[in-house]
């Protein structure tokens, strides 16, 4: 079966679960739903490229659909974050007692190849009932953490994992806190809760990566502020691959 094969079998069913969503908006259950793309390249699921050698190629969204994620946060999701923000620091961090009852509409999950390459991803969260909120005594914010086969600023092949932030160059030091939508003085962020939106892209197309990204909404109480609760998340990413060349046809 060939990677092409493969790509369409995931066009299909990613087709067939952005329809159903459509459908489907549980009024008590967390959920993840696709907005109507306003846009051709909202939701691109895959794009082929060429190098300058001719070798072909194709950046694909892995995984293929939104994913949702308990709240808690996965596994390795808790451990990264406990690593870089340990509670001999003072951090501590709780999953919600209950899953969020709203949704994330998602905006966009593309991927893109332009010289470099890589993916977009870009939705709002809708609380409902008792979902946490903004408040004169609560915070909201995200948690990404990121993990892929290529570090920035390293050479392809260095793995990465780690809590991820906006406008952090690779010669930053790490914040003091974990939240993805706080930036540093003088930067406009573009991910303030109820808003969450990144693009990621590698300038080495010849190679091929496996990224993807944890993103949690979490509160946190302006009189603790160490003490963070994390909702429900969502997982999205993008890998490229080559394109094996066809064998050449048997002599006759």
């Amino acid at each position: 079966m060939t990677i092409f094969h493969n790509i369409t079998i995931k066009y299909h069913l990613a087709f067939l679960l952005v329809s159903g969503l459509f459908g489907l908006t549980p009024a008590y259950a967390f959920s993840i739903v696709p907005a109507a793309a306003t846009v051709a390249k909202a939701f691109v699921p895959s794009q082929s490229y060429t190098l300058q050698d001719g070798t072909s190629a194709v950046v694909t969204r892995n995984p293929i659909s939104f994913t949702s994620i308990k709240p808690g946060g996965t596994d390795d999701f808790l451990a990264q974050l406990k690593r870089e923000y340990p509670e001999a620091r003072g951090w501590k961090f709780v999953a919600a007692s209950q899953e969020l009852k709203g949704s994330f509409r998602v905006n966009a999950y593309n991927v893109f190849f332009n010289g470099a390459l890589g993916g977009g991803f870009s939705f709002d969260y809708l609380p409902q009932e008792d979902d946490p909120v903004t408040t004169a005594d609560t915070q909201l914010h995200w948690i990404q953490r990121i993990v892929s086969n290529h570090k920035r600023g390293s050479a392809h092949g260095t793995p990465e994992n780690r809590i991820a932030f906006q406008g952090q160059s690779k010669k930053s030091k790490q914040p003091e806190t974990p939240f993805f939508d706080l930036v540093p003085a003088k930067t406009a962020s573009k991910s303030t809760p109820p808003h969450f939106q990144f693009d990621v892209g590698k300038i080495d197309p010849e190679n091929e990566h496996e990224w993807y990204a944890e993103v949690c909404l979490v509160s946190l109480s302006t009189k603790d502020p160490k003490t963070v609760t994390i909702y429900n998340g969502v997982r999205w990413g993008w890998e490229n691959r080559m394109v094996p060349s066809a064998p050449a046809p048997a002599a006759d």
